[in-house]
């Protein structure tokens, strides 16, 4: 699980030499700097896959216990499915903040119409940083704590409203790292695209 978190950062890090590297192939009339633009969208993919990836691994430990709980109690599907899909909201909390940035910058950047020096372009991969981490791990903490639930609801299925508060409370960190990014890109949409 955690060899598979470190791969995807891994990867996504691999992507920072090409950048550095395609600089010196742009020929164009007028010298424009891909530095930015390359760290933007690097910080944009790495806000979408860092907590999918986290995601997927936390639905995966909870439908792990809940196959176990399942094949007791079948009756107890409804609360498991609750149960599996709640980590599964990181991911969409990283895609939400990914396409704000396309649908608010992509148009002007890959149109040429405003380009991204290297601190502009670094202004925003820090942007896409928090929103990257707290849902990349809070996602598998989600899915141990919901899990865990799975020994509660197997003891008692009128528990299932605790198991969930516990694991909203590990969301609320999520959350938090959604709502930062969210402001920074509105703060530095305000300053780059006027």
């Amino acid at each position: 699980m955690k060899k598979l978190f470190s791969s995807a950062v891994g990867l996504a890090l691999l992507a920072v030499p090409a950048i550095v590297l395609a600089q010196d192939t742009v020929v164009a009339t007028e010298p424009m700097n891909y530095w930015g633009l390359g760290l933007a969208l690097l910080g944009a993919a790495l806000a979408t896959g860092i907590p999918c990836t986290g995601s997927a691994i936390g639905v995966s430990i909870v439908g792990q216990a809940g196959s176990g709980l399942l094949t007791e109690k079948p009756e107890l599907a409804g609360k498991v499915i609750t149960l599996a899909v709640l980590p599964g909201s990181q991911g969409l909390y990283g895609m939400v903040i990914s396409l704000l940035f396309l649908f608010s910058f992509g148009g002007p950047l890959l149109s040429g119409d405003i380009s991204l020096d290297f601190p502009a372009g670094l202004a925003l991969f820090s942007a896409f940083l928090p929103v990257a981490i707290a849902a990349g791990t809070s996602a598998p903490a989600q899915g141990k704590v919901c899990a865990a639930g799975m020994h509660m609801l197997a003891r008692d299925s009128r528990l299932a409203g605790r198991v969930i508060t516990l694991a909203a409370l590990v969301e609320t960190y999520a959350l938090l790292g959604f709502l930062i990014s969210f402001f920074m890109l509105n703060a530095l949409k305000d300053t780059l695209l006027s």
